[in-house]
């Protein structure tokens, strides 16, 4: 048989932290390994410190970059594709958001997307018309622009002017894509909503090492040690962006009422934003102490903060602009297969695609959205109960190696491009 070939569009990308460049890392280099032939294209990177290490991270790859993509220019990166494609000619076209099962129709290749809930609900395709669009390309004006855009200071009729015509063609890919694999039940309902065809649609949760993440208990108290964490204190952790729909305000706003029934509480949050200064002043005019905030942390490394804490809490909400909107929320939680392949109890909130992760329970125990009262109770109630501790334990241990592991997840791909090629002949 012969080598299958496939473009990549990953648009986030290692050296960049987060679950889609994890997602995007496992991916490529399984392909590569089972002896496709791929290319990647993703985002440029403006930045010359992140860029240099970019460059790093590519050619220790055993296949093509092409960091060429813009962020802002949408229609020129699908000519640019197009055109690529014509060249590389690829058996199918795999993307990491929606955006581009608008390459189905224009290159006539099968095209399989992921969903991730928000390239529907936030639908980022930048500037979204044809009209200009080469222009936004250029890589000096885009970082102006983009740089500006980051800092959310540009006014709000420029997010509405653009909204529905990004809706628009959101649509039209997602439903011309050939296959569309979406993170949650959450984010598959959504595609239902834009008249996706079911048949069209899988439900595929999960992406972890799972082997990886578990390591014995008798670690515990050495990788604290080596973080520069508490020894003694019982550590709940938090691992995400430091952006309004992940919610560490109300955690922040628990801890001291936790600490009245448990007084070793100690919360640790990995992960930066633009909304960390916030907190921090939040900390300080409150006086909440035994909380650390351990910065952005490198995926290879984040296991050792697993094994030194003791309960892994997200406690996410729905996030609504208020002048736009535009909403935000929980799709799925890569970070919550990561705590189950740990080995440690999980506490979420039933918010967004979480509970399509978590089973109320079974792997976990979750909490009404911004409900404190009933996240205070359910920490306590996990801490008195060590017969629901450990099933919690045992049970997600179990869901990270038969369904959140990459394994399954990669073999659910491969069963669809496999499908796809007989079907293209």
């Amino acid at each position: 048989m012969p080598v299958q070939r496939i473009l990549l569009i990953l648009t986030e990308f290692p050296p960049r932290i987060g679950g889609m460049q994890t997602h995007a890392a496992y991916l490529s280099r399984y392909l590569e390994q089972q002896g496709y032939a791929i290319e990647v294209f993703t985002h440029r990177i403006s930045d010359p410190a992140l860029a240099r290490e970019a460059e790093a991270y590519d050619r220790a790859q055993a296949f093509p970059v092409h960091r060429i993509l813009g962020r802002l220019s949408y229609q020129h990166n699908l000519q640019l594709l197009t055109r690529h494609a014509a060249r590389f000619a690829p058996n199918l076209i795999y993307a990491s958001t929606v955006y581009y099962g608008a390459l189905q129709p224009r290159t006539g290749i099968p095209v399989v997307c992921r969903c991730v809930g928000n390239d529907i609900m936030r639908p980022w395709l930048g500037y979204p018309c044809r009209f200009g669009s080469g222009l936004l390309n250029n890589a000096r004006l885009e970082k102006l622009l983009y740089a500006w855009l980051e800092r959310d200071l540009y006014p709000d009729w420029i997010e509405r002017l653009f909204r529905e015509k990004r809706a628009q063609l959101t649509a039209q890919a997602a439903r011309a894509a050939s296959h569309i694999f979406a993170n949650s039940e959450y984010s598959a309902a959504l595609l239902r909503a834009m008249q996706v065809p079911d048949e069209r649609i899988q439900t595929l949760v999960g992406g972890v090492d799972s082997l990886r993440f578990r390591t014995p208990d008798a670690c515990k108290r050495s990788a604290r040690h080596a973080l520069g964490l508490p020894e003694s204190d019982f550590l709940l952790l938090t691992a995400c962006r430091l952006v309004a729909k992940k919610g560490i305000d109300l955690l922040l706003d628990a801890l001291p009422r936790l600490r009245q029934t448990l007084p070793n509480a100690h919360l640790i949050v990995v992960g930066d934003g633009k909304y960390r200064a916030r907190l921090e002043r939040q900390c300080a005019q409150r006086g909440i102490g035994n909380i650390t905030f351990a910065g952005r942390v490198p995926h290879e490394a984040i296991h050792q903060y697993y094994i030194a804490c003791d309960l892994f809490i997200l406690a996410s909400r729905e996030s609504v602009n208020p002048a736009t909107g535009t909403r935000d929320v929980e799709t799925m939680g890569r970070v919550l297969c990561e705590a189950n392949a740990a080995g440690i109890p999980v506490v979420a909130s039933r918010s967004g695609g979480i509970p399509s992760v978590i089973t109320d329970g079974v792997n976990g125990l979750l909490f009404e959205a911004e409900n404190i009262e009933h996240l205070i109770g359910r920490i306590i109630y996990l801490n008195d109960n060590p017969q629901v501790h450990r099933d919690l334990v045992h049970h997600g241990l179990s869901r990270a190696r038969d369904e959140f592991d990459w394994s399954s997840i990669l073999a659910a791909h491969r069963q669809v491009f496999n499908r796809l090629r007989r079907t293209a002949g």
